[in-house]
């Protein structure tokens, strides 16, 4: 059994999924420029790639891991993995780079309203059969792996991306999950970087819940 506390991860990368396809379907309307378009691109393609293995690892492990625990969840369960593959085309063609991105805009704003249900019911249903039946060893386990999968590169930029989805409390949950090499390097570094991008990726549209971040990096 584990805590909310500590599945704050999973949840953190749910609340990523929910914001950011919403904000790459609003830019992604009328790109400002060459280089604009350059960067929603590479935005979206690592979103898309998490998002990707986030969905292989509940699919081959973790849906498996708790229908050997909870066999009466079975249907639940069936049906979470057939929303992924309902999801699947939306991805595919929101990964088409040979249509324009403004071509894509009413394919990232059905995957947007898509996946936010999916979440939904994600969270109704396999988030407290996570909670009874996960381990801590297991959370911490996972959380290597996706690391390890995402990459160092990539892991400052997913890290604000996430961060600037997150809320004040959440940010600072999520950040007591980190060591402390982490923290330090979000602070005064990701953090700071990561707003940068934000505004070149988004400035013109609404930034949602991007916030001044002071009092939680304390």
């Amino acid at each position: 059994m584990i805590t909310d506390e500590e599945l704050s991860g999973f949840l953190a990368m749910h609340q990523g999924f929910r914001a950011e396809f919403g904000r790459l379907a609003a830019a992604c309307r009328a790109p400002r420029d060459a280089a604009h378009e350059a960067l929603l691109e590479e935005q979206l393609a690592l979103v898309l790639d998490v998002l990707h293995l986030h969905h292989t690892h509940e699919d081959v492990h973790l849906w498996a891991y708790l229908l050997e625990r909870s066999p009466e969840s079975a249907w639940e369960l069936d049906t979470l993995e057939l929303e992924h593959d309902i999801l699947a085309p939306l991805i595919e063609a929101a990964h088409d780079i040979a249509v324009p991105l403004s071509g894509r805009v009413a394919v990232l704003e059905r995957l947007h309203h898509t996946l936010n249900d999916h979440l939904d019911h994600e969270e109704r249903v396999g988030v407290p059969l996570m909670l009874v039946h996960m381990t801590p060893e297991m959370v911490r386990s996972d959380a290597r792996k996706a690391e390890s999968e995402i990459g160092r590169k990539r892991m400052p930029v997913v890290f604000g991306w996430l961060a600037s989805c997150l809320d004040d409390e959440q940010l600072a949950i999520a950040l007591r999950q980190q060591p402390g090499l982490v923290r330090t390097l979000f602070r005064w570094f990701w953090w700071p970087s990561y707003e940068r991008r934000m505004r070149q990726l988004y400035a013109g549209t609404d930034l949602g819940r991007l916030t001044p971040r002071e009092g939680v990096l304390r």
